[in-house]
């Protein structure tokens, strides 16, 4: 079964994304859509796309276009992933899904009453390294979780760049410090229970670098931090009981490099494991996995790879984290 897509959005994060689809022979990409018909041609063009729409609402009434990626700034989530739902599209939307959980659990249901998917595109989650650490997790591989430890940053250095817009829900928990809360969810295997975070703001008002604390109802405690007005890194260490993991570019690996998990097992870390894993397109994967639930139907509750209650757990994370840190004090975190 191949599936017809369009591309609502022509940021360079499309340009990923249209790669991606080009390399599985069950996705076909048939249209881009930009509010700039002009750009919207040139997109399509450089894209690989047979037709360009100058508006989101035509490709959305186009019915040859059966799975929509949404690739706009975080504030149009939201609208548009409803629209797209109720034109009987299936609906991959970038990360952060909403800006809240609430906002999150209507565009769910949204999509469900309409019988179409809808998922947050976590890319990372489908890479062959990460459902490995999930995998060494689970089965305790370093003992019971007890700290982790997350950054994300990058200098943000464009001054019209639509992340430092807070109407479109810009600052840099949304965008990069959201992976930290993700991989935390993921390695800790539960919703947390409160969160603290203090943070600096841009001119714009939006959170230019933050850093947080959140806790968990089993005891595991994670750190994450997140900037766009730091040196580019992005680091995680997972802390157990019995052991340590560690991993470099922990979440845009890149699709023509090597990358690996350092293990270190037991307490007092005397040997380590190195695991390495072969270059692969985690965009691709991401599209297939979405593929897969398509083509399952009702037989899927959701997207295995990125769950939909973790979704919620994550975005009521980030609303407290953000609440925290304008108020200075400890949030519960509402699931």
């Amino acid at each position: 079964m191949s599936i017809a897509w369009g591309i609502i959005g022509a940021g360079r994060i499309a340009r990923k994304f249209s790669a991606a689809l080009h390399e599985i022979s069950s996705a076909n990409l048939v249209a881009v859509a930009s509010r700039d018909a002009a750009r919207a041609v040139t997109i399509a063009a450089e894209l690989g796309a047979s037709t360009a729409y100058g508006s989101y609402e035509a490709l959305l009434a186009d019915p040859q276009v059966q799975a929509v990626y949404i690739g706009l700034p975080n504030g149009m989530h939201v609208e548009w992933s409803i629209k797209a739902a109720q034109a009987g599209k299936h609906v991959l939307c970038e990360k952060p899904l909403a800006p809240t959980a609430a906002e999150a659990a209507r565009m769910y249901e949204v999509a469900r009453a309409n019988n179409v998917w809808l998922a947050e595109a976590f890319m990372y989650r489908f890479h062959p390294r990460t459902q490995k650490l999930a995998e060494l997790i689970k089965s305790s591989v370093i003992g019971k979780v007890q700290l982790v430890r997350l950054g994300f940053s990058f200098k943000l250095d464009r001054p019209t760049d639509a992340r430092w817009d807070p109407a479109l829900a810009g600052g840099s928990l949304y965008d990069v410090g959201c992976y930290c809360v993700n991989l935390a969810r993921l390695v800790v295997g539960e919703a947390p229970t409160q969160a603290w975070a203090t943070a600096r703001w841009s001119a714009s008002g939006v959170d230019e670098t933050l850093a947080g604390t959140i806790e968990y109802p089993g005891g595991a405690i994670a750190q994450i931090s997140c900037s766009f007005q730091g040196a580019f890194q992005q680091q995680a260490q997972i802390i157990g009981s019995d052991g340590l993991i560690e991993l470099d570019q922990a979440f845009s690996m890149h699709p023509n490099q090597q990358t690996a998990i350092r293990v270190w097992r037991g307490t007092s870390f005397a040997s380590l494991e190195t695991l390495t894993f072969e270059p692969t397109n985690h965009f691709r994967l991401e599209v297939e996995g979405f593929e897969r639930l398509i083509q399952a139907g009702s037989s899927l509750p959701h997207l295995p790879e990125m769950p939909f209650g973790e979704t919620l757990n994550n975005l009521a994370t980030i609303e407290s984290l953000l609440q925290s840190s304008h108020t200075g004090q400890w949030t519960v975190v509402v699931s």
